[in-house]
């Protein structure tokens, strides 16, 4: 039975390894690339935003403009 126990620990040492050199992985490759992505799709959405804002704005700003260039209607 001690033999068993005895791999039981080192299989239990082995998978601590393993996850400490799984989170290092994930802290100084994955997260930084995956910081870097997302920081740039949020440039996009905020240029696509601006464009978006900006066409509103002009279709607000035509619309009063032909809107007050209407004659008053008549009642």
């Amino acid at each position: 039975m001690g033999i068993n126990m005895d791999k039981f620990e080192e299989f239990g040492r082995r998978i601590d390894e393993e996850l400490t050199r799984l989170r290092r992985y994930i802290d100084e490759e994955v997260a930084p690339e995956t910081e870097k992505r997302t920081a740039q799709f949020l440039r996009e959405v905020s240029e696509k935003l601006t464009q978006a804002a900006s066409k509103l704005e002009s279709r607000n700003s035509a619309r009063a403009e032909r809107d007050s260039q209407k004659p008053p209607s008549q009642s």
